[in-house]
């Protein structure tokens, strides 16, 4: 059984790596040059230690304790320390990159944890130690809440909601509770506070507007129509559909602004979605034809197999998308030959688009259609088209979650193909 006393000596040589590595992680996220399996290993090794301590102060002080694999037994993880994963393939920076985001978020969330707890040995880990508890903020009027939940948190066995919709409509994922209110991870992955908010529970679909914020347009039609737009207008088209058939479902994103891949995927885990859609229209164009180019990417579970309930999902979908896309005359659908639902994998055999590779839930991404094509980008902007995507995609979504009935479309073949990374660069919103 893992001990406090241990799991704070591992918090300090947590730190120190920390510190010694930091410089050569930034280093290392440059360039694909000097990358080694080493380099991959350290970074697993520190994740399971700061996922170790994590699941102790959980387990100890009673906060978050439905995320901690095996539960708790007596203040203490019942399955003892993480353990690092064992890595398959040829290290890349990227796979650095996605690892150094991981050390910086469970960090942050740890340093919750040490400054709301109170431990001195712990709070000197902090370089500029705890901050000053928030002043209070004053929360526009909005609709009242079913019930006075904030009082609950006098109450002991009461857990903190997994999301929140902030008092300007973010939503957002909730780390923690801090003095004054909730610590939540932000739309740029950082974590800040807020004092009140809107729970986010029962959430049984998370529909993902894709791009988004001046950093991230996505593909732009010859008619000017940009794909952040399109998507969003399509997602809030979608989750209308959804909230008509009484399921809870919310959207990653709920305006013009940008969200990393990450916090995207984290926020669908944190709620324990049983379905992740991400939304997109595509680019370049191809040859034409008659038959709409859709396509939906699902999950794997290796190199030579998909996941199975992401490959049911992802075939509802096509199925019904080309189907109601169809009805539409005089369009020259763009369209590659293995168009359909597949799997698109990086020469490594991993998943290569980050919304595939990185939600637990199950999920897909669907490119509906090709924005770059002056036929479709004609459609799309058509108020019709979005009624019609948004009712097929609701249908998929309803059966897949409503019935056991499987999938008439098979997985094709899987794609190789390694996309441009998604941009890093995030401009925060306000939460309140």
């Amino acid at each position: 059984m893992l001990g406090f006393g241990r799991a704070r000596k591992a918090a300090v040589a947590g730190a120190v790596v920390l510190a010694v590595l930091g410089g050569g992680m930034r280093g290392a996220d440059a360039s694909t040059e000097g990358v080694s399996r080493e380099d991959v290993v350290i970074r697993d090794t520190l994740i399971a230690a700061q996922e170790s301590l994590l699941n102790v102060y959980r387990c100890r002080f009673g906060i978050d304790v439905t995320t901690v694999r095996g539960g708790c037994s007596d203040g203490l993880p019942t399955g003892g320390f993480s353990q690092p994963g064992e890595f398959a393939g040829v290290p890349t920076a990227g796979d650095l990159a996605v690892r150094d985001e991981l050390v910086a978020a469970q960090e942050s969330v740890l340093n919750v944890y040490r400054c709301r707890f109170d431990y001195e040995v712990d709070r000197r880990l902090l370089p500029q130690g705890c901050p000053a508890p928030p002043a209070p903020v004053a929360v526009p009027p909005g609709p009242p809440l079913d019930f006075d939940w904030l009082a609950m948190l006098d109450d002991s066995d009461w857990q903190p909601p997994r999301g929140l919709l902030t008092p300007t409509g973010i939503p957002v994922a909730v780390a923690g509770i801090v003095d004054g209110g909730f610590a939540v991870v932000t739309p740029c992955g950082n974590l800040s506070t807020v004092s009140t908010g809107r729970p986010l529970t029962g959430v049984r679909v998370v529909i993902d507007p894709g791009h988004g914020g001046r950093y991230d347009v996505g593909a732009v039609g010859p008619n000017r129509l940009a794909e952040r737009d399109l998507n969003l207008t399509l997602s809030e088209a979608v989750l209308a559909e959804l909230a008509d058939r009484g399921i809870p479902a919310i959207s990653t994103r709920t305006g013009d602004y940008g969200t990393l891949l990450s916090v995207r995927a984290g926020l669908a885990d944190a709620l324990g979605a049983e379905a992740l859609v991400s939304i997109h229209h595509n680019a370049p164009t191809f040859v034409t034809g008659r038959r709409p180019g859709t396509e939906v990417y699902v999950q794997s579970v290796s190199a030579q197999q998909p996941r199975p309930d992401s490959a049911r999902l992802g075939g509802m979908l096509h199925e019904e998308i080309t189907r109601a896309l169809s009805g539409f005359d005089n369009v020259a659908w763009s369209r590659l030959p293995d168009a359909g639902v597949l799997r698109v994998l990086q020469a490594n055999g991993n998943d290569a688009y980050g919304m595939i590779s990185r939600p637990t839930v199950p999920a897909v991404l669907i490119e509906y259609g090709y924005l770059s094509n002056p036929s479709e980008a004609a459609l799309f902007a058509t108020d019709e088209y979005i009624r019609v995507a948004a009712k097929a995609t609701a249908n998929a979504i309803e059966s897949y979650l409503n019935s056991n009935r499987p999938s008439a479309v098979s997985v094709q073949r899987p794609r190789v193909f390694d996309p441009s990374p998604a941009p890093r660069v995030c401009d925060e919103v306000a939460l309140e």
